[in-house]
């Protein structure tokens, strides 16, 4: 039996919200690279009068693996400008996902790279070009806006704040009305 540790959190691996209305509850889960969740039925949306994507229980019940539309189509939105853009490589990708296995975002290189911190002494240019020839990056959601340092969920003073619409991610203690 694995520890507490060892276990995978449903949180950390896809949203704990659906990316229609950003309330939970039942959810079907993107098996694709943006990790999204949605209410799957109009009766799982219904509390909160989420347009859900409309499948019936049977179609649930008969799926094996469900993949969203933008991960079929290999078309994602920019976290930072929400502006759609193509992610396939094969044919020029437009938009890039940040490296972190549990993230699933997507950015275009320009908005990710004004957004980076350059404390390693790359400009937002250089890291652009980089970024546009498909090098890894880390998006700001995984380093806390003020203090620059990263998650840690043992303490809860450093678990993340962080928006899902906004790339930007505080500790519980940077918050600006924190006190």
């Amino acid at each position: 039996m694995a520890s507490s540790d060892d276990e995978i959190d449903f949180e950390d691996e896809f949203d704990s919200v659906c990316a229609l209305c950003d309330d939970g509850g039942m959810l079907l889960c993107c098996e694709g690279r943006c990790l999204r969740a949605f209410h799957a039925t109009r009766e799982h949306g219904k509390e909160t009068m989420c347009e859900s994507l409309g499948f019936t229980q049977a179609e649930l019940d008969a799926m094996q693996f469900f993949f969203c539309k933008n991960c079929e189509d290999r078309q994602h939105q920019c976290f930072a400008c929400g502006k759609l853009g193509s992610s396939d490589r094969s044919s020029g990708a437009e938009v890039f996902a940040c490296i972190s296995v549990a993230c699933g975002k997507f950015y275009h290189p320009h908005c990710v790279a004004q957004l980076i911190d350059q404390d390693n002494g790359v400009t937002a240019e250089e890291l652009e070009k980089k970024i546009s020839k498909a090098e890894p990056f880390t998006c700001p959601i995984h380093k806390c806006c003020v203090c620059k340092q990263g998650e840690n969920k043992k303490d809860p003073e450093m678990r993340f704040a962080a928006s899902s619409r906004f790339p930007k991610s505080y500790h519980r203690k940077c918050l600006p009305w924190h006190s």
